[in-house]
C-alpha cells in the first residue's frame, strides 16, 4: 500500500440498522516511515474537531498508534467522495489557521506536544496529493 490514501476498512450494521464504517486515513508507509507525534497530535485535535463540526455523520476520529495515519469512523458515510471532500475542507482550514484547536492545558493532555507549522505542512502535502487517495495499493483489501 502506498500513501497517502483514504479507504473504508471496516463496515457494520448495527442492530437498529445503521451502517457504520471506518475508515483508514493512511499518511505513512507502515514499518517504514511514520509522522512524527507533534504533528499527529495537531492533526488529530484539527481532524476531531472539524469534521465532527462539519457532520453529525462523523463519530470518531482517532490517531493509529503506528502513527502512520487516523481511524475515521462514520454513520451512513460509505461514499469516498463524500468522506474526500469532508476531509478536504478540514485539511484547507487547517491551512487557515493560526492555532491548533484545544491546545491548551485544560483541553489536553500533552499541550505542549503540537506545531501549526507542521500539520499545515502536512494538510498542504495531502491536499496536492488529493488524487491519489483513492487507491491505496495491490496489498490493500477492500471490506
Amino acid at each position: 500500500m502506498a500513501p497517502p490514501f483514504l479507504r473504508v476498512s471496516d463496515r457494520r450494521t448495527t442492530p437498529s440498522g445503521d451502517e457504520v464504517f471506518q475508515w483508514d486515513l493512511r499518511l505513512a508507509q507502515p514499518n517504514v516511515s511514520q509522522v512524527a507525534m507533534p504533528v499527529i497530535h495537531s492533526l488529530e485535535h484539527f481532524l476531531g474537531t472539524l469534521l465532527r463540526s462539519a457532520s453529525d455523520k462523523v463519530t470518531t476520529v482517532a490517531p493509529m498508534g503506528c502513527q502512520t495515519g487516523f481511524y475515521i469512523v462514520t454513520i451512513g458515510i460509505g461514499d469516498f467522495e463524500e468522506m474526500a471532500d469532508l476531509l478536504a475542507e478540514a485539511l484547507v482550514a487547517i491551512g487557515e489557521a493560526d492555532s491548533v484547536p484545544l491546545a491548551n492545558t485544560t483541553r489536553c493532555g500533552w499541550a505542549e506536544n503540537h506545531t501549526l507549522v507542521g500539520v499545515q505542512a502536512l494538510a498542504g502535502w495531502l491536499l496536492t496529493r488529493r488524487s491519489e487517495w483513492h487507491d491505496p495499493g495491490k496489498d490493500a483489501h477492500e471490506v
